[in-house]
């Protein structure tokens, strides 16, 4: 069995630099496993220690970075890109070279990883997903070797869905916020407008009598110039 720490790799951005990922690749059986590391998109991504023997009971920490290539596209590109960890057991122990003719006479387990971008926005950091979210906490293992051979178990654990589920109602919060803030400003400017017409009426109410006065006055004294 080979115990993988995340089956996402989660690229944690800063200043738009990608943060390399580390995943941890625990053997937890007591024979050497041999394991290779694909990407779908190897001109975007690099694998330190992409492939090698572990031994019984020991872990191996693989790194992901993304390639000078990555630097300048926006996380769209980065996010839900695949990789591929075959894994097959061996007796004893093998070189490089004899990993890799093993990987290209028989195919091991196929454990399927999901990537990911961590951003830092409403001072929390959240993940940016892609469209295809559901592939991120999935762990997908695949047997295609023969039958006769022995079988093997991931015990790789699907990423708990809380931080994401946190994300989302943070987001509606911050929606409510903001639509009581527009509220309050609607009504702080409402409050405003009504003041300035109240100020109004009063100042038209004093002046009234004052030109009623003046215009019966200027009538009298016509009517007093023209009766006499």
């Amino acid at each position: 069995m080979l115990e993988v720490s995340s089956n996402e790799i989660i690229f944690e951005s800063k200043n738009d630099i990608y943060i390399p990922y580390n995943l941890s690749l625990k053997n937890v059986t007591s024979q050497y496993l041999a394991y290779k590391i694909k990407s779908t998109k190897p001109e975007l991504f690099s694998v330190k220690q992409s492939r090698g023997l572990i031994s019984p009971h020991q872990s191996e920490i693989v790194e992901f970075s993304t390639t000078d290539r990555a630097k300048n596209l926006d996380s769209k590109h980065i996010v839900n890109q695949k990789f591929q960890i075959y894994v097959i057991n061996v007796q004893d122990k093998k070189s490089i070279a004899e990993i890799d003719n093993l990987f290209q006479n028989q195919t091991g387990f196929n454990i399927r990883l999901c990537t990911s971008v961590l951003k830092e926005e409403f001072g929390k950091k959240i993940t940016i997903y892609g469209t295809n979210l559901g592939s991120s906490h999935t762990s997908v293992l695949s047997n295609s070797r023969t039958e006769s051979q022995t079988a093997m178990q991931s015990m790789i654990q699907p990423t708990s869905l809380t931080n994401q589920v946190q994300c989302v109602q943070k987001i509606k919060q911050i929606e409510l916020q903001l639509a009581e803030e527009k509220r309050k400003r609607e009504q702080i400017y409402n409050t405003i407008e009504i003041s300035k017409l109240k100020k109004g009426s009063s100042l038209f109410k004093f002046i009234l009598p004052f030109i009623l006065g003046i215009v019966l006055s200027n009538v009298y004294q016509l009517s007093l110039n023209y009766f006499g």
